[in-house]
């Protein structure tokens, strides 16, 4: 019998290994590449998109005012708020609304300010004469100043009236005047016709017809047929229904002031309506007169979410090339610079060099252009539609300024 040797008479096969080569391994990092890519642009453009859409043109209901500052004390000159530094006008300069729940007071610009331990501390000045709420005091700082309608704030005679518009009827505040002029108001995105209350003396001193007007998604005004912000492409009717209003009352001479996209409203009026003949003077404080420019200015404040790194520019436009497509957005139509030779309208336009919120490039670049109609102020340091808070006497006598070298 034949021994066994102890090996396996059975072959193992004979396994080739492969090799992976560089190509493979390049090819391999490539395709990661372009899938992070991919996603990097697709969903943070996507979400991006969203935020524009969101932030820009969504029209949302008015939030209740938040009272987040408290008065730590109350000085003979001066008062002491506290507060988280991001607390809204906490350390913007100059006159402002000092506003509790159930009182209205004003302050004047600021004497000191610090931060320690995640808390601003901010010393104004008082306004003479102005009563105080008491130290303690849970308030907030009101760039417009005085909440309430003209009768309230400034003791100024007023009707509310309604204004036929599209859609519907809009809401306005009508003082009258002894003059054949009428100034017409159109406050900002989201606001309401307090804003208005700065300038509205002025309107009167002057003699004027003043009309505070609402407009297309306003509260209680009609919804606009696309249900968002359209930055005039469509307001402008609701400023024009107003203008018509002041001709059928025998209005002779109008003047249009705009607050930030208000002054959008008006420049679109300025453009096409018939009654821009009509028109002697348009007033715009901070108006965004670019959509597009003001998106940009806006990312270039925003970081990628969980990380510091500014948003990358190209990301930036993907997010407006999908925004454009998903809702319906035309970024030329938008720009009310490019439309510079449909302007007849002798403007003053005032915007601060720290305004965060619309660019001042697309001011300057329309001043540049048409310097035989627009006239534009730039204060330094000031922020948006932040001008009158800023030097409320400097402001006024700049308006008369111009209104008085126009004859009207």
């Amino acid at each position: 019998m034949a021994r066994s040797s102890g090996r396996s008479s059975i072959q193992q096969p004979f396994v080739q290994k492969r090799s992976i080569g560089p190509w493979k391994i390049v090819s391999g990092i490539i395709l990661v590449v372009l899938l992070l890519v991919l996603a990097f642009y697709g969903l943070g453009g996507w979400h991006f998109s969203n935020e524009i859409n969101s932030q820009a043109f969504e029209v949302h209901p008015p939030e209740a005012p938040t009272f987040d500052i408290t008065l730590d004390s109350v000085e003979a000159d001066a008062v002491v708020l506290r507060a988280d530094p991001d607390a809204e006008n906490l350390t913007a300069d100059g006159r402002f609304g000092l506003l509790t729940e159930a009182e209205t007071s004003l302050v004047d610009g600021i004497i000191s300010a610090e931060t320690s331990g995640g808390v601003s501390t901010v010393r104004r000045s008082r306004v003479p004469d102005e009563s105080i709420p008491a130290a303690g005091s849970a308030v907030r700082l009101d760039s417009f100043v005085w909440p309430g309608d003209p009768q309230t704030a400034l003791g100024l005679a007023f009707e509310e009236i309604e204004l036929e518009v599209e859609g519907g009827q809009a809401g306005a505040w009508y003082l009258e005047g002894s003059s054949d002029t009428w100034m017409i108001f159109v406050h900002g995105k989201g606001t309401q016709r307090n804003e208005a209350l700065r300038l509205l003396p002025v309107a009167v001193e002057r003699g004027y017809h003043a009309l505070v007007i609402d407009y297309r998604n306003d509260p209680g005004a009609p919804r606009d047929p696309s249900g968002k912000y359209q930055y005039g492409l469509t307001e402008w009717n609701d400023v024009a229904a107003a203008a018509r209003h002041a001709k059928t009352e025998g209005g002779q001479d109008l003047i249009v002031v705009g607050y930030s996209m208000g002054g959008s409203n008006v420049m679109s009026y300025l453009l096409q309506s018939p009654l821009r003949n009509q028109t002697v003077a348009a007033i715009l404080d901070s108006p965004v007169l670019n959509v597009e420019a003001s998106v940009d200015h806006g990312a270039e404040q925003e970081t990628l979410p969980l990380t510091s790194i500014g948003l990358p520019e190209s990301l930036v436009s993907t997010a407006k090339w999908l925004a454009s497509w998903r809702f319906d957005i035309d970024w030329e139509a938008l720009n009310y610079v490019e439309r510079w030779r449909d302007l007849h309208t002798p403007t003053l336009i005032i915007q601060g060099t720290a305004d965060d919120t619309v660019p001042v490039g697309p001011s300057a670049e329309l001043a540049r252009i048409r310097p035989d109609l627009i006239t534009l102020v730039t204060p330094p340091g000031v922020g948006h539609v932040l001008a009158w808070n800023a030097d409320p006497e400097g402001y006024e006598t700049l308006v008369n300024s111009f209104l008085d070298d126009l004859g009207v």
